[in-house]
Parts: C-alpha cells; structure tokens; sequence
C-alpha cells in the first residue's frame, strides 16, 4: 500500500512538471517610461493634457494617421523591439488587452508626461508615474498567476525582457519648473540623487 501511495506521488509530480513544461510562452517586453515609449496609453486617459493626437503624430507609422505615439514614426521602445525581433507589446489600456494578448507579446505601461516621481507632469492631469506602471504590472502578474499558475508565470515573467526608460520629465516637468517643490527643495546634486534613490527602490 506504501509503495502505491509513493508510486502514485511520483506520478502526480511528473504529471505536475510536464504540465508546467508544456506551458509555452513566448519571450516578451514589458515597457516601462514617458513619452519616449507610450503606445497609446494616454489617448485612453481622457483628461490627460499629454494627448499625442496632432496631425504630425504617426504621419510615418502605420496608415499615417496619429496612433498615440509622441513621434511621426516608432517609440524607442518600438526600436528595441524590433532590433531583438521580439513582438511590439500594446498599451496597457488598449481595449482589446487580453491575458493572451499579454502572453504573446507583453505589455506597455508608458505614459506620457510620466516620471520616477509621482508629481512629475502633475500638470497634464492624467498619467502614469513610474510608481503606477509598477502597481499595474503588479495587477498584470496576478492576473497572469490566476492564468497559468504561480511557478509558469514566475517562469513567463523571469524570461521577459524589461524596458524602463525615463526621467527627462522630472526635470523637464519637474525641477525645472518653479511651480514645483523640488525646484527650490533641492539643487542639482541632490536632486540627481533624490531621482537614484527612488529609481533604485522601484526597480527593487
């Protein structure tokens, strides 16, 4: 009886291992930043100030009409998508964002106007900081856990590629501006310091 039980174990973990095995997923992004890399999440933020929706946005890119993009052509993270042949993921408020949609190609949490601050770019009303692209790549890898299960998603995630780039807005839409506590809060030095320290917890 000991030995069936055991036998019947050992079955259940095989069967266990090649489930998760058989999980295939592609190697994807998750885009993190400002402007520089937002695909579209603005154009979904209605009041958003940062609105890429002028008839030069997008003229070399797709039909040629504005697609949420901050450029006439690709993002930055377009660029890097596409010279490691990976998928270009969709903005993380497109409406047809689906867990399989997240599986084949990723997703992009940029936003225009953004920054490692959350008061960077307060004036545009709407967007994302880094702080709330973390918090919905959160919300993405349970959605993705509650999917696949925990040891297939830490697998998804631990293979995906990471793009987070940022910060000219905390300058630009931040220090810069005397409208702002850190204009007058910090100098150039502590401020730059005050930016690494921050960044450095998010990316923990």
């Amino acid at each position: 009886m000991k030995l069936n039980v055991r036998w019947s174990c050992l079955l259940c973990l095989v069967l266990i291992g090649i489930a998760i095995e058989g999980v295939q997923c592609k190697v994807v992004q998750f885009i993190f930043g400002d402007s520089l890399s937002d695909v579209g999440n603005n154009m979904y933020l209605s009041k958003s100030l940062a609105q890429a929706n002028w008839p030069f946005y997008g003229i070399d890119f797709g039909n040629g009409l504005p697609n949420g993009r901050f450029t006439n052509g690709r993002t930055v993270a377009d660029i890097i998508g596409d010279s490691t042949g990976l998928p270009r993921p969709p903005a993380f408020l497109d409406p047809s964002l689906t867990e399989d949609v997240i599986l084949e190609s990723g997703v992009n949490y940029a936003s225009g106007g953004g920054g490692i601050l959350n008061q960077t770019g307060g004036y545009f009303i709407q967007k994302f900081s880094l702080w709330k692209q973390i918090e919905l790549f959160r919300g993405t890898k349970e959605l993705i856990t509650n999917k696949l299960g925990k040891q297939a998603t830490d697998k998804f995630i631990g293979e995906a590629n990471f793009v987070v780039a940022l910060g000219s807005n905390d300058f630009i839409n931040n220090y810069l501006m005397p409208v702002y506590s850190d204009s007058w809060k910090y100098n150039d030095q502590t401020f730059v310091q005050y930016l690494m320290e921050t960044l450095q917890n998010q990316l923990l």
